[in-house]
């Protein structure tokens, strides 16, 4: 009887919790209750289920039924969000509420202990946050609060998330002291365009400056003002981040602005200097032509015979780096390089020249090998925001993009220049089976795992861009086998992106849009209808029928495999599953109905069947 008594009260306990845990339906529905403007969730109902097989709620993430992400991006939503009812969501992983118009305090994402990402970036989120709000997300990986409002310190605890991997809170106000960042795995960093004082900590000191910049009172590391007195250590700051001495702060930022004001005269006096030396060469410049020499590679009849054109021979400006991994050089030396029009001697469509330009392969005295496209489709856009959208792409740095090296812009000249990737296109690998070796390997050797491998690359690329390019309509707008190149270890490069809003109107529609998704309204979801045409293009090493928008039955796909794709499934389950996966995924981007296309998120997610976060976005 005593035994009884001891266990009737934990057995109402547990009746207590059962009674009170809600579906994964009901939680949703009771947080969507906190949420303003929600006429895009209108598929959230009872009657569905939220990873039902036909009929899956709009901006869910789901595995194997169950709800792993909520990707609600761009609906203009608003409202106090409730974060108790996610508590009853366990499979759940990521949350992205990315441009939206959510405001005020962070939420309570902490309480969501088991979450891998969050999105909040694009929304007016603003003042501190606690130092301490992160220390109970101990698998967190990426944490992207960027474009906000927020105020105060950088948290604390974020230092101390072991598995950080992205981090990105620009365009803030955060300020004082940056915390010494540790985390072995920490690959993407940008603390650009806040208020941050004092010297760059040593676990971020390998980042480029660019990460960093405005923010004046920074010093250290890569940037161009030397700290005078040394950094401030985070062991010095304490729980809610301020400084334990805050009248040695105000001492090394007032000796880091003298020294900053004599650095500035420094630079002025050799501005002067640089400005007179030039001035006494410009009549010998007007007098003597640089020249470009020009040498043609392959047959003496096709595309690939015509070099520079003269008109290069009359440029005077320089060159304007955005992205000096590659070295830096000037616009003399690029036009002293030997030099060969990229052409097409086997008929096949230009490998580099894609449909924004024409395009030259340059060889620097450096050694480095460039591509020079001459976009003539940009020749309306001003000088001033052609300048400015450059230099925003070439910031960009992932694994699975070429970034523009640099530009030149006059209003009548528009150059771009790229990295030259001697493997060629995608295309090229796909289309010249069994005729030679490109790029050093034999093209039969393009067995499952290496398509695999290059479907995933170009899905992680796709998506960092969507989300780093969130306010163009396309963030690629051209994406096509011939715009994606092969890196030596097989990883695909994808090129010619983000120009949507430097095209002339009159050109876009040759220019953008590389497969023919006949949307009404062009939108995100056709860069997700091209990525599908490419990966059906991988799957059976063909060229696309010209119509595709409405998809096709999946059996039909399936008798069309690539040969060499069929041999590698015979006899092994897995392999097949991961192919039946892979066309399933692309049947459902190539779909007639935009908004039943998966987001590139969603793709990347369903890539990896357990959790998107295994592939680097």
């Amino acid at each position: 009887m005593a035994v009884a008594w001891l266990i009737w009260p934990l057995m109402l306990s547990l009746t207590a919790l059962s009674a009170n845990s809600l579906t994964e339906a009901e939680s949703l529905l009771k947080f969507k209750e906190s949420l303003t403007n929600t006429k895009s969730l209108d598929s959230w109902t009872l009657d569905s289920e939220p990873c039902g097989g036909t009929q899956r709620w709009f901006g869910l993430l789901c595995n194997k039924n169950s709800v792993s992400g909520l990707q609600i991006e761009q609906m203009g939503l608003t409202g106090n969000i409730d974060v108790a009812p996610l508590l009853d969501l366990p499979g759940l992983r990521t949350i992205s509420i990315m441009n939206n118009s959510f405001s005020g305090k962070i939420p309570e994402f902490n309480r969501l202990t088991s979450l891998k990402s969050i999105y909040l970036s694009n929304n007016r989120f603003s003042g501190d946050i606690p130092s301490d709000y992160f220390a109970r997300m101990r698998s967190l990986k990426k944490v992207w609060l960027s474009n906000n409002e927020f105020s105060g310190h950088i948290p604390l605890s974020l230092a101390t998330t072991s598995p950080l991997m992205e981090l990105h809170l620009e365009n803030n106000q955060f300020s004082g002291i940056i915390p010494n960042f540790t985390q072995p795995g920490l690959a993407d960093v940008n603390l650009s365009n806040n208020r941050l004082a004092g010297e760059i900590p040593p676990g971020l000191s390998r980042f480029n400056a660019s990460n960093f910049a405005g923010n004046s009172d920074l010093c250290g590391a890569k940037l161009a003002t030397t700290c005078t007195q040394p950094g401030i250590s985070t062991a010095q700051i304490s729980a809610d981040g301020d400084t334990k001495d805050d009248y040695k702060s105000k001492y090394y930022i007032a000796f880091g602005i003298l020294g900053l004001f004599f650095i500035l005269i420094i630079f002025f006096l050799l501005f002067l200097k640089k400005r007179k030396g030039t001035l006494s060469t410009s009549e010998q410049d007007n007098t003597e032509d640089q020249q470009i020499q020009v040498t043609i590679e392959g047959p003496r009849t096709g595309g690939s015979r015509q070099g520079m054109p003269s008109s290069f021979r009359e440029l005077r400006t320089d060159l304007v780096m955005v992205n000096k991994e590659k070295g830096v050089f000037d616009l003399e030396e690029l036009l002293k390089s030997s030099a060969h029009a990229l052409g097409a001697p086997d008929g096949h469509p230009t490998t580099s020249g894609g449909s924004v330009g024409s395009a030259y392969k340059a060889v620097i005295a450096s050694g480095v090998k460039v591509v020079v496209k001459r976009v003539t489709v940009m020749n309306e856009v001003s000088i001033g925001v052609f300048a400015q959208e450059i230099k925003n792409l070439g910031s960009l740095r992932h694994k699975n993009i070429l970034t523009p090296l640099a530009y030149h812009s006059r209003r009548d000249e528009k150059l771009l220049v790229f990295e030259f990737i001697p493997n060629l296109s995608l295309l090229h690998r796909l289309r010249r089976r069994g005729g030679g070796v490109i790029g050093g390997e034999d093209d039969s050797n393009l067995d499952w795992p290496s398509r695999l491998k290059i479907i995933q690359g170009i899905a992680s690329g796709m998506c960092y861009l969507h989300r780093e390019l969130p306010f163009l309509t396309l963030p690629h707008g051209n994406l096509k086998s011939s715009n994606v190149f092969l890196a030596d270890d097989g990883e695909p490069l994808i090129s010619e992106f983000g120009l949507q809003r430097l095209i002339n109107p009159d050109a876009q529609s040759q220019s953008l849009a590389a497969y023919d998704s006949r949307d009404a309204t062009v939108s995100p979801k056709s860069d997700v209808f091209s990525f599908g045409v490419v990966v059906l293009e991988i799957l059976t090493g063909k060229s696309p029928p010209p119509d595709l928008a409405g998809g096709a039955n999946l059996a039909d796909w399936m008798d069309l495999i690539d040969p060499t794709v069929v041999t590698a499934a015979r006899g092994d389950k897995v392999v097949w599953d991961e192919i039946e996966n892979v066309l399933r995924i692309s049947v459902r981007c190539i779909g007639e109905d935009p908004d039943r296309r998966p987001s590139m998120i969603e793709v990347v997610d369903e890539l990896t069947m357990d959790d998107f976060v295994s592939i680097e976005t």
